[in-house]
């Protein structure tokens, strides 16, 4: 189908058309080229007529009472079809009758001047009613169609008078067929006038409401000017039919528009009454008027230039037209100022598209903000900014950016200012142009760093500030802003003073990365990691400081820093000593050849602070070296002393003999290791000495100097008579016993020589008393009197002392005092298990000083005893002065249970006597002047009870 010409086509009944050789209707004339499938798709379902029932029930045969029936039609290829149908009487055999159908084709391309002038489709007379076919099936390709070109708006009052329609029938019209375009429902309309003119007033009422359709409406619509009854078909919006053949029963047909001004003037389906309705409004004022609308359908049209076609279509469009088309003409502000918000979402709605086209449309804008100068009304402000900002995308104009500028500044300590922010970043190309224009307009430079501020304030973590940043840097101009990298590195300075974990944070700057990676956004990255190095060292707390911020410090400095160029003395004094620790703690072994020197005193006393701490939980073997670091001093040496108690505390069996073994050289070099190793073997309650293993592991060390002093520990921790025989020799050890066995004044010699020169407490001794019993009598629970209690025995440093009971259940009680002069009480059962005790907590008073020390004139003692019958014996412990105090504990004792039960040393009574204790036939005596306190312990109170007293014998 050639685009430049208007095509033809004559259809009827006839002996063989284009299509069919036999008889029958067909297509019997086309113009030359034209497109046959075109034909049969589109034409051929609306070549028809529906003649007038009350005609051919009568049969009338007369065909000038037979009304044309005009179709109008614009399929999706674009084109525009007229065509008119008439009745014929009789067809080619005479005997019966058909119809004749002549339809022009106008192509797209010349589409749009038929539309913007009626008349040219609604008084088209070039129609056709025969054709004879020996003129051959080829008709003329025409460059225009004949029409009357009468104006339809001077015979618009006698041609409503007719057809009996009133300016609001019209206005319910108009709405019904731009709602039917637009839509799924049909116009159905029915006249009052002869039915032979039927289609001429058909015409005439389309012609005048095609006047005040949209060109997207009349771009679209299809009509029938006479159809025998209602009825919807494809591409058709408004079909006129014959009165008296509506069927309301029909629900399909109850449901469209109706217009039934030959049945009473029945209208259904348009509901307008009430309602603002602009463009019918102004359509109809017009109309009123004669005067035609082509300025505002011309200004419509270039308003909606690059919409969709269904914002074309909608009758919301063309009302928010109408309000801009006036106030554009009028230059009146009125409209605009009853409802600014959605006078501006109707400018934003024809703005989005083809701006550049729309001149008129710019130019309003700019207006109202310039007669604004900004949003100033806090209940609307944000709506307002938020419809500026979206218009402004299409247009991109100065202007706008300062009215949103402006509005900020106004509201910069209200609430408001935050939201506004965030509407504006939202457009991001928004955002960076007003970034852009305060960069060049440093006027407004406070603003953003109000917003700035207010975008980090609530971020104290750098975790946060870093995922903000991801957020702003998905905006990469930032970048270029000076205040936007000041303001950030600001803050990750702040936040890693404030850290919790800095050394974690810092990492994390370091790891630091966005999705598009830029040498701007590389060179900022650079100079916050430099400059949250440098608050890290600033605010590092090196008393909190952990190994693994230690090892993380490496990672964060991995090359060492000119110190020389660090100003704050601060940070150069928390790097140089974190660098030491890292060295010492990433390279143990390497720990003594670091010069510490290089330090000064204050940091070096902060590192040996740091070492003692970290190396306080069980330090590994590896790190065994860096301990004498943590004890060194400035002028005394290794406090090797305090880091024997160290290992002691902090450390399991098998790292102090490792210590010992790597640094067996001190023994001979440096006398205050050898003398603080010696001590701890000798005198200290957990030396690794009383373990036969670690004992034997310690002999095997190969060291002179080392297994010299060993021997020399050997002999300080043996028994009071092996140590005197390994000191005077056998020979002396066998006098001493021949002496012993002759009489007893010479034990008083062993006495005063295992250190005993204090004389025993006196004491009133009866027959009883001086039958000392055996170890053997004992265990068949023999009278026990005070002096037959086993007595302490003060160790040769003077700071210790031994109650050797050997019994069946405890083999003795230690006592100990402590550094801080504390004394500390253990019991040593059968199987060599200690347990502490604590005596001084029973009696108030107490024969016990604040520090736990035995009052000058008491003495301990203690026996085992079974006062409970359950063949188990209690340990009786006693301090006495020997005269008038004595103070007695009994311990339930049960080896048998598992060692961790704290139930194993248990006191199960507690009493205070004068000057002796009597244990006998499973009886606790207290003589109290001239008589005996008797207590026997009840296994149903669980506890001791005083009997009666007994007269002393």
């Amino acid at each position: 189908m050639t685009e430049k010409f208007i095509q033809q086509q004559m259809y009827t009944r006839e002996r063989g058309g284009i299509f069919h050789d036999t008889d029958g209707y067909d297509t019997i004339a086309i113009s030359e080229g034209f497109d046959k499938a075109f034909v049969k798709k589109y034409l051929h379902p609306f070549c028809m007529y529906h003649a007038p029932k009350t005609l051919t029930e009568r049969g009338e045969k007369d065909a000038s009472r037979y009304p044309e029936a005009v179709t109008i039609f614009q399929p999706e290829t674009g084109e525009l079809v007229i065509g008119q149908s008439v009745f014929v009487p009789a067809d080619f055999t005479g005997q019966r009758s058909t119809f004749f159908m002549h339809n022009y084709i106008i192509p797209e391309n010349m589409k749009d001047d038929w539309i913007k002038h009626p008349e040219m489709i609604f008084q088209l007379n070039d129609f056709k009613t025969s054709y004879d076919v020996g003129s051959g099936k080829v008709l003329a390709e025409r460059e225009t169609v004949g029409h009357v070109g009468k104006d339809i708006l001077l015979m618009k009052n006698d041609l409503l008078d007719v057809l009996g329609i009133t300016e609001v029938n019209f206005k319910q019209l108009l709405f019904a067929v731009m709602s039917s375009i637009a839509g799924k429902k049909k116009v159905f309309i029915s006249l009052d006038v002869p039915v032979e003119e039927y289609s001429k007033y058909a015409l005439q009422l389309l012609e005048l409401l095609y006047l005040y359709l949209p060109f997207a409406h009349r771009r679209k619509l299809g009509a029938l000017t006479f159809s025998s009854e209602p009825a919807g078909k494809n591409y058709l919006h408004v079909m006129f039919y014959e009165p008296g053949t509506l069927n309301v029963a029909d629900r399909s047909i109850e449901k469209q528009f109706i217009f039934d001004f030959a049945g009473g003037c029945r209208i259904s389906g348009v509901e307008i009454d009430g309602q603002e309705h602009e463009y019918l409004d102004f359509a109809l004022h017009h109309f009123s008027q004669s005067k035609r609308i082509n300025g505002f359908l011309e200004f419509a049209e270039m308003a909606l230039s690059g919409l969709s076609g269904e914002q074309k279509l909608e009758l919301a469009s063309y009302y928010q037209l109408t309000a801009i088309y006036i106030t554009v003409t009028s230059g009146n502000l009125s409209i605009y100022q009853k409802n600014k918000i959605g006078f501006l979402h109707s400018l934003l709605k024809f703005s989005q598209a083809k701006i550049e086209a729309k001149p008129e449309l710019v130019q309003l804008f700019l207006q109202l903000i310039a007669e604004e100068k900004l949003a100033a009304d806090p209940g609307s402000a944000l709506d307002y900014i938020s419809a500026v900002i979206a218009i402004n995308k299409s247009l991109r104009c100065d202007e706008a950016l300062t009215f949103i500028l402006e509005t900020l500044e106004y509201y910069q300590h209200d609430q408001l200012f935050d939201k506004l922010w965030k509407a504006i970043e939202q457009d991001n190309l928004c955002h960076e142009a007003l970034l852009m224009f305060i960069k060049e307009h440093p006027d407004y430079d406070f603003l953003l760093e109000l917003y700035l501020d207010k975008r980090f304030k609530q971020l104290v973590r750098i975790e946060d500030i870093l995922n903000e940043l991801k957020i702003m840097l998905g905006s990469p101009y930032l970048l270029s802003i000076e205040k936007f990298r000041t303001t950030a590195i600001k803050k990750a300075i702040s936040a890693i003073s404030n850290e919790k974990k800095p050394f974690k944070a810092v990492l994390a700057v370091s790891d630091f990365k966005i999705e598009h990676q830029s040498a701007p956004f590389a060179e900022f990255k650079n100079k916050l990691l430099a400059n949250v190095k440098m608050a890290l060292l600033r605010s590092m707390r090196l008393r909190d400081i952990s190994t693994q911020e230690i090892l993380s410090f490496g990672t964060i400095f991995p090359k060492r820093l000119n110190v020389i160029d660090l100003k704050d003395a601060k940070a150069k004094s928390n790097f140089q000593v974190a660098n030491v620790l890292y060295q010492l703690i990433s390279s143990p072994s390497q720990a003594d050849l670091i010069n510490l020197r290089l330090l000064t005193v204050v940091e070096r006393e902060q590192l040996r602070d740091v070492l003692l701490r970290i190396l306080r939980n069980n330090p590994a073997p590896e790190q065994i070296p860096l301990l004498l670091i943590a004890f060194g001093s400035e002028y005394d040496g290794v406090d090797y002393q305090g880091l024997f108690e160290h290992l002691v505390r902090h450390s399991n069996e098998k790292t102090i003999p490792a210590f010992i073994r790597g640094n067996a050289r001190l023994v001979e070099s440096e006398p205050s290791y050898k003398r603080s190793l010696r001590k701890y073997l000798i005198t200290h309650p957990k030396s690794i000495w009383k373990n036969r293993a670690l004992r034997n592991e310690l002999k095997e060390i190969k060291n002179y100097s080392l297994q010299k002093l060993l021997k020399e520990v050997e002999i300080e921790t043996a028994s009071p008579f092996v140590k005197f025989l390994k000191k005077n020799g056998l020979k002396l050890g066998l006098a001493i016993v021949i002496l012993g066995g002759v009489g007893g004044g010479t034990w008083f010699g062993l006495d005063y020589f295992f250190g005993k020169d204090k004389p025993a407490p006196k004491t009133i001794e009866t027959a009883t008393d001086n039958m000392k019993p055996s170890v053997d009598d004992r265990k068949e629970d023999l009278p026990i009197s005070l002096a037959g209690f086993n007595q302490a025995v003060v160790g040769v440093d003077g700071k210790s002392f031994d109650i050797a009971i050997e019994g069946s259940q405890v083999k003795k009680i230690y006592g100990q005092v402590q550094p801080n002069g504390e004394q500390s009480l253990f019991l040593i059962d059968s199987t060599d298990h200690s347990w502490p005790m604590d005596l001084g907590s029973y009696f108030n008073p107490s024969p016990f000083d604040q520090n736990g020390m035995l009052i000058e004139g008491f003495s301990f003692s203690s026996a085992e005893y079974d006062l409970t019958g359950d063949e188990i014996p209690e340990v009786v412990i006693a301090a006495s002065n020997g005269t008038s105090e004595t103070y007695v504990w009994v311990y339930s004792v049960d080896t048998g249970g598992p060692k961790q039960e704290p139930a194993i040393l248990k006191p199960i009574y507690t009493v205070k006597g004068q000057r002796d204790v009597k244990l006998n036939d499973k009886k606790l005596i207290l003589p109290m002047d001239d008589q005996d306190i008797v207590y026997e312990f009840s296994s149903e109170s669980k506890t001791f009870v005083e009997l009666v007293e007994q007269k002393n014998n």
